[in-house]
């Protein structure tokens, strides 16, 4: 301890370069609302050209693919969902596969498989469940002029590709618009006289084009680089030239090849006109914070390119705006905690430098801890700020325990190096004990073999453990430098010297508890019990009644439509819908996104909704 004190200068340049690499830490730490639960998971969709029975599809589809599924390592489970013109096989992984390089090892198998199926069968790969639109984190509108089929065919050349290449979106959904095709019209009796059927066209045209085919991948010294194959038509005459039958026999022999417009599949309207908008779904293992910041780098990217064109991307709705909103509001509340614990102190120990110094072990204990966030990969999210929030409360015990007790043998006229070694020397053994008790509280849900519980247990558990094991080196380290350096100024006397008496108000107040409490035993201890209760019950009905505070700005409808309706037939349900929701007052924004079997309808809220009929979000909805 005698080392300690004597060697200010070093313990206080220690802590200080602990405290500014852990503002580094934090600085890289990753933020979302919630740390990641999900197992990563893919998911396999067979469609059919033709309806077929849900036995041909699970004999014919399923079961292939689940077999050749069923090899790969790192599964933890699979299941499947299937009709008569689609199946889904849900993969679930265990939690320390490499996500991408699974992606890619599994489109290789259902590549491999995909040949022997079925030629009705169309199968994908996908990160999430496209057939579910409540997958969505962020909606794009696309804006600008000469009408929406223009708009849509600049998304599908210059804007989709590049948002779909950002990592961590799983599929970008385009709405509105007519999308450009190439339309290929086959010849029967041509077709006839040389022996070619429709569907050896068919698969001819698939062969010879694909998007990305993983072939393996290189390393060098630091990184890991994924090795892709493209085979995509540049034109029209690359696919007219396609060999179908020997002699050799071209597509453009039994087919004609030209550029034509699809069947309109989506509708889109942003308050009951039309437009074009873009629909994300992140995969299951993206931090959606970080996805949005990179998303909306790259819009501006975009946006800068398309800027002579007249065409402008806008952000509609991003969910990751709402979890911001809230991790902000936690790390404000977490920062009100720390400055009330600071509060209650002064009132006790009247002296501010005092105070100032116990302060200290705040900063210098959260933010060495992220330096511990950051070696073990823990996210700032709501788990660990509650954790922090929670070490906060805790960690100045030790401080006040080790301070108090160099202010007694102060008080009784030590010399300032003896009453500093000597008062930290005696209770260091408790605050110790004290600390590893509260650490060991926390231990088993770390090593916990359950996943749910391990991960509360490392997103808590570590916020705490890391926090209170920091603030206990500063309370045996930097607290008796800062007590040391009170008692060799000049106004320690007026510091240490205080003696505590029975004028003071608080003192007298305790007393007639005391003495109160020691009349009537089982008064107290049943009083105290009822208090707790109805402590209980406040907190949790504040709770409640904050819930109605704490609103989005916006809330969205879903409809599901019978299986085999069309496009048209949800489309005038969802116009039904619209006229009714165009009448609410509070109504800024209505954005509908129709397609043949659902639809959903998203109601933006006016920033001063509030004003305009005083009713909640809820009361709107009802």
């Amino acid at each position: 301890m005698k080392f300690i004190i004597h060697r200010k200068i070093f313990i206080s340049m220690l802590f200080l370069g602990l405290t500014m690499l852990g503002y580094v830490s934090y600085k890289r730490l990753p933020v979302e609302l919630m740390p990641n639960a999900e197992l990563p998971m893919l998911f396999v969709q067979v469609q059919s050209r033709i309806e077929v029975d849900p036995k041909y599809m699970e004999n014919q589809a399923v079961i292939p693919i689940e077999g050749a599924i069923g090899t790969m390592e790192g599964i933890e489970s699979m299941e499947s969902f299937l009709n008569n013109r689609s199946a889904t096989i849900q993969v679930n992984f265990q939690q320390n596969v490499d996500f991408k390089y699974t992606f890619l090892k599994l489109q290789e198998r259902i590549d491999q498989v995909t040949d022997n199926l079925d030629e009705n069968f169309i199968v994908r790969v996908n990160r999430v469940d496209i057939q579910q639109l409540t997958n969505q984190f962020m909606e794009l509108q696309v804006r600008g002029t000469g009408g929406t089929d223009r708009l849509r065919n600049i998304v599908d050349q210059e804007i989709l590709a590049d948002i779909e290449n950002t990592d961590g979106i799983a599929s970008a959904t385009v709405f509105g618009g007519k999308e450009r095709s190439i339309e290929v019209t086959y010849d029967l009796a041509a077709c006839e006289a040389y022996g070619i059927t429709p569907s050896q066209l068919r698969n001819a045209i698939s062969q010879n084009s694909r998007n990305r085919v993983f072939t393996g991948y290189l390393h060098d010294s630091k990184k890991q680089y994924f090795v892709h194959v493209t085979a995509e038509y540049d034109n029209v005459s690359d696919i007219e030239n396609i060999i179908v039958a020997e002699g050799p026999v071209y597509l453009k022999d039994v087919a004609d090849v030209y550029f034509g417009v699809k069947e309109e599949e989506t509708i889109s309207r942003v308050n009951g006109l039309d437009a074009v908008s873009i629909l994300l779904v992140s995969d299951s293992q993206a931090n959606l914070i970080a996805l949005s910041h990179k998303v909306q780098e790259e819009i501006a990217e975009l946006n800068r390119k398309l800027a002579p064109k007249d065409v402008e991307i806008v952000v509609q709705t991003n969910l990751a705006e709402t979890m911001e909103k809230n991790i902000d509001q936690i790390i404000d509340l977490a920062l009100v905690g720390g400055l009330l614990a600071i509060f209650v102190l002064w009132m006790f120990l009247k002296n501010l430098r005092i105070v100032s110094f116990i302060a200290l072990a705040i900063p210098v204990s959260v933010f060495t801890a992220f330096n511990l966030f950051y070696a073990f990969n823990i996210s700032l999210n709501s788990l660990t700020l509650v954790g922090l929030v929670l070490a906060i409360g805790m960690l100045l015990d030790n401080s006040v325990v080790v301070l108090e007790n160099i202010y007694r043998l102060a008080g009784k006229r030590y010399d300032a190096d003896l009453a500093v070694v000597q008062g930290t020397t005696e209770v260091w053994r408790s605050i110790f004990a004290a600390t590893l008790t509260t650490i060991t509280v926390f231990l088993p849900f770390i090593f916990s073999s359950d996943y749910m519980v391990k991960l509360l247990g490392n997103h808590i558990g570590i916020s705490i453990i890391s926090t209170m094991v920091i603030s206990l080196f500063v309370a045996l380290m930097l607290i008796p430098i800062a007590a040391h350096f009170l008692l060799k100024g000049k106004k320690s006397k007026n510091i240490f010297y205080e003696k505590v008496t029975t004028n003071n108000r608080i003192i007298q107040i305790y007393v007639l508890l005391l003495k109160s409490s020691m009349r009537g035993p089982a008064t107290t201890i049943i009083g105290a019990i009822v208090l707790f209760f109805v402590t209980v019950f406040i907190v949790l009905a504040l709770s409640i009644n904050n819930l109605s505070e704490v609103e989005e700005t916006q809330f969205s409808i879903y409809v599901t439509m019978p299986t085999g309706s069309t496009l048209e037939s949800t489309d005038l349900v969802v116009a039904e819908a619209e006229s009714r929701l165009a009448e609410i007052a509070e109504k800024k924004d209505l954005i509908s996104k129709i397609q043949a079997e659902e639809a959903i309808l998203t109601f933006i809220f006016k920033e001063d909704y509030k004003d305009i009929d005083n009713r909640s979000i809820a009361e709107v909805k009802t």
